[in-house]
């Protein structure tokens, strides 16, 4: 993370939850949920899809933890274009259609649906994307994608076999060396991308 970070640069973590980066950077965290993020000196309490930061004024932008499967992605890649500055940097991470745990299921690649998930004794309702209906979406708002990361690849498809999730999640080690097979099966993507100008 050091090549976006240096004491000139503005990060916007947004969605941060509790999460912290400790860099040389100013860092900006923004959340829904106040309590998350008053205790940081630069905060915003906020949504993805309405950002109170003007016209190109962050260099980079962190958007992890499936942010984007609970928000309108459009509003939210909008967003993030009219504040990130010329040439600068979005890491995006998401969940996709393109999961094994949807094979052989209507839902499998599809464009977009709607998920339900239980986490933390809580219902969760996630929109599910096509990574590239995701990519092209990043087209359309200037944000061009340069380097992709495919992760929990062998995990989802032991979970759609119906191996206990925590179990199939240690499985994770081997995402690295199944790059080459991770767009049929991955079941999250980070993205980085970079701001271009029409």
């Amino acid at each position: 993370m050091d090549q976006y970070c240096s004491e000139q640069k503005v990060i916007l973590n947004a969605g941060c939850g509790k999460t912290a980066y400790h860099t040389s950077s100013k860092v900006i965290y923004m959340d829904i949920v106040k309590e998350y993020v008053q205790d940081f000196p630069d905060h915003i309490v906020a949504s993805v899809e309405n950002i109170p930061l003007p016209d190109a004024s962050v260099d980079c932008i962190i958007c992890v933890g499936s942010v984007a499967n609970y928000v309108d992605i459009q509003k939210m890649l909008s967003e993030f274009s009219r504040i990130l500055k010329k040439d600068g940097d979005l890491i995006l991470e998401f969940e996709r259609s393109n999961s094994a745990e949807f094979l052989l299921t209507a839902n499998y690649g599809k464009t977009v649906f709607r998920q339900e998930y239980a986490y933390n004794n809580q219902k969760h309702l996630l929109w599910m994307y096509r990574e590239n209906f995701i990519r092209e979406l990043c087209d359309y708002y200037h944000l061009k994608c340069v380097c992709k990361y495919r992760f929990h690849i062998f995990s989802s498809l032991l979970y759609r076999l119906w191996v206990d999730e925590n179990k199939a999640a240690k499985y994770y080690v081997w995402d690295k060396i199944l790059q080459p097979i991770g767009y049929l099966f991955a079941h999250n993507t980070i993205l980085l991308i970079k701001k271009t100008i029409p």
